[in-house]
């Protein structure tokens, strides 16, 4: 085991891997911001859709010929 004295602490911020793994994050989230799918579910949600829910809010089939 090392003594107290002997041991060298690297600031977690200040190392490369850090760094790098950083700017990973942040330009992933930068891309799905970007994202059109993203935009979408932005901008449905902005219009008070449900967008959680996963299917449609009306019905698929409209038409008087629809199979029951």
């Amino acid at each position: 085991m090392a003594k107290a004295s002997g041991a060298t602490v690297i600031s977690l911020e200040s190392h490369p891997a850090w760094i790098a793994a950083q700017r990973r994050e942040s330009q992933m989230l930068a891309e799905m911001r970007r994202h059109p799918a993203y935009l979408g579910r932005q901008r449905a949600a902005a219009m008070g859709h449900d967008v959680g829910a996963g299917v449609p809010a009306t019905p698929g089939w409209v038409s008087a010929d629809a199979p029951a």
